[in-house]
């Protein structure tokens, strides 16, 4: 296939072909694995960032207060020629879940996920993060996962306890899309809030 464009110039254009598996390794083009990193490293930012507009609405109006945790960073070296500026660092992997807050008296705190698949991997999920949520639940407190499946648009919100009983149970491969349509509660859109957060959450666990 050939483009011509209004100044005359000409590029031609390879259709992928149509018999070949693109999920396979020897079948991607470099254009594939290109696309597919920047999906990777850009995995759960702009759902975060929503999850987060959404916190500040709800704090904002008075009725829940939930921040994310900051990523712990290691500093290397500090700049000696300015005061306070780190010349370097990197961060550190995170030892437990994304988001802590308190909901009508109620301790909560919670995991944020993303997928362009179809399920989420059990490797995806932590096991420290497996281990946190158990304590926060036998304490009392609300711990629940909200999970995003990108390539639909869908957000769900479900209670830890019913991700841990599975995992006790057997050494799970990892939770497709119908286990959480099936067990959790699916996440109302919107635009202020982006995420209603807090409707999920009582529908999930009940009234407060």
């Amino acid at each position: 296939m050939i483009i011509n464009y209004p100044d005359g110039r000409k590029r031609a254009f390879q259709r992928p072909e149509p018999n070949k598996d693109r999920r396979l390794k020897q079948n991607r083009t470099e254009a594939d694995r290109a696309r597919d990193k920047y999906i990777k490293s850009n995995m759960g930012m702009a759902f975060e960032a929503d999850v987060t507009k959404s916190c500040e609405y709800y704090r904002e109006k008075g009725l829940a207060s939930i921040y994310k945790r900051p990523t712990p960073i290691r500093i290397v070296r500090m700049s000696k020629a300015k005061k306070g500026m780190i010349e370097e660092a990197y961060f550190e992997e995170k030892s437990t879940t994304d988001y802590v807050g308190i909901y009508k008296g109620r301790y909560i705190d919670f995991e944020c996920k993303e997928t362009i698949h179809e399920s989420i991997p059990y490797h995806m999920i932590r096991e420290q993060q497996y281990r946190h949520l158990e304590e926060i639940s036998k304490m009392g407190g609300i711990g629940f996962f909200l999970v995003s499946f990108k390539s639909v648009q869908e957000v769900y919100l479900i209670d830890c306890r019913k991700i841990l009983r599975e995992v006790h149970e057997k050494k799970h491969p990892g939770f497709k899309r119908s286990f959480f349509a099936e067990n959790g509660t699916l996440v109302r859109r919107g635009y202020n809030p982006p995420y209603y957060l807090l409707e999920a959450l009582e529908a999930e666990f009940g009234e407060f």
